[in-house]
């Protein structure tokens, strides 16, 4: 399930960052350093009234979770582990070799809502991504490797962006309220026609090596061997390809993305985080009524109720809901 699984696609992409020196404002930096400051003054999620700003990516309604991370260089781990004993004349004092990147690298990682795994879906993305927050996408990645002078529209930066993508392999979807509904690899129908290939192997075998052992105490049993053996080689040859049909069945239903989770979509999200605290809120206004035994207490929470129904609209998506990039507010 690379990259697309469960109705979002997770884009990963690793953007070389420039290693020459820069103009950032009225000084000469580097751009890893200037990149830094520019992500630092980002904004990310509204919090409070007095949060600096709304994150740029929530202009974007397709957005699930964005980040931006700068890779300076891989990790290292120390050196190469042996035995002690048998490393007598090995000079702990000369470095051994590193792994070390080429330059630094901005990692982007985005989950977005999407209805296939193509091309077209992240491209169709990148080019919106684009349309909604131009400025602050170029004031990112201008200390990035090929960007200037290359990118200067919705398509252009959809390229970029496609040319440094790596396959995502692990991805992470939480919008699962129930375990989904998959379809049953047919292990049955494999196990039966193994049976039946295994049978005829399993009595060629032995009667190969009765016809053998009987050779040596009666007329040649040439033929019959020969006979036996060959059953033993054809059924053989069918087994292997019957395990080697069962894996690749295997491995392409695995390959399959789950099914799209029900209300995982960002609007549908947005508006159970919408719901989750409007309803907490009446709940706690509601306790003295749902803790009456006497028909007015049961009156008056079955309108009150009706009313939180009217007033926040639980089917309609759009109005009230919670607005993206906004956290507890």
């Amino acid at each position: 399930m690379p990259t697309f699984d469960g109705g979002h696609y997770f884009l990963t992409a690793l953007i070389p960052i420039r290693t020459d020196m820069v103009q950032d404002q009225r000084s000469i930096t580097s751009p890893v350093h200037a990149l830094s400051k520019r992500l630092d003054m980002l904004a990310t999620a509204m919090q409070t009234p007095g949060c600096r700003g709304e994150s740029p990516f929530a202009r974007n309604t397709r957005n699930h979770f964005v980040r931006l991370v700068i890779i300076h260089d891989v990790a290292y781990n120390g050196r190469e582990q042996g035995n002690t004993l048998l490393s007598i004349g090995v000079d702990l004092v000369v470095a051994q070799p590193q792994d070390h990147l080429s330059c630094p690298f901005l990692l982007l990682a985005v989950d977005f809502d999407a209805a296939s795994g193509a091309d077209i879906e992240r491209d169709s993305y990148l080019a919106t991504l684009w349309q909604t927050m131009e400025t602050e996408l170029r004031g990112i990645l201008t200390f990035c490797r090929g960007f200037d002078g290359r990118v200067n529209d919705a398509a252009a930066f959809a390229k970029y962006i496609a040319d440094c993508q790596f396959e995502t392999t692990m991805s992470f979807n939480d919008y699962y309220a129930d375990p989904p509904k998959l379809p049953n690899w047919p292990s049955s129908v494999y196990k039966w026609i193994g049976i039946a290939i295994l049978a005829p192997f399993a009595l060629s075998v032995v009667a190969a090596l009765v016809l053998f052992v009987a050779e040596m105490f009666v007329p040649p049993w040439v033929t019959g061997i020969r006979t036996a053996v060959l059953v033993a080689v054809v059924t053989a040859v069918g087994l292997g390809a019957l395990i080697l049909i069962a894996y690749l069945s295997l491995m392409a239903a695995g390959a399959k993305p789950f099914p799209t989770a029900p209300d995982s979509n960002l609007p549908a999200v947005l508006k159970a985080l919408y719901l989750q605290r409007a309803f907490t809120r009446f709940a706690i206004d509601s306790q003295m009524d749902a803790a009456g035994s006497d028909a007015a207490s049961a009156q008056r929470l079955h309108d009150n109720f009706a009313t939180f129904l009217a007033v926040n609209k639980p089917s309609d998506l759009s109005n009230p809901t919670q607005a993206p990039g906004v956290i507890g507010i």
